[in-house]
């Protein structure tokens, strides 16, 4: 089982590959999920923060490898959350709109 980033008494923090580590937690385990997955925008493009252009591209963990891989990821990671989450848990899923 991979250590925890942080941890204190009822709470446990992890920075993993959320496949890898989804897949090593027991069915009905968990109590809540955050989670902030890739947008898939680093493509070239630049946005205006304060003022000034700035690039959009964070990393290749960042950028589209078409369309059904990232849906296929998301499917995964998700299905992967429904499966370690208790019977009336919960998953924060953060986005841009």
């Amino acid at each position: 089982m991979q250590k925890p980033y942080y941890e204190k008494p009822k709470f446990k923090l992890y920075q993993a590959n959320c496949l890898d580590l989804l897949a090593e937690l027991p069915e009905n385990s968990v109590d809540m999920v955050f989670a902030d997955p890739p947008y898939n925008l680093s493509n070239g493009g630049i946005t205006v923060h304060a003022g000034r252009m700035v690039s959009v591209n964070k990393g290749d963990w960042d950028k589209s490898k078409g369309f059904k891989d990232d849906y296929d990821f998301h499917y995964k990671w998700m299905e992967a959350c429904c499966r370690v989450l208790k019977p009336h848990g919960t998953l924060w899923v953060s986005s841009i709109v």
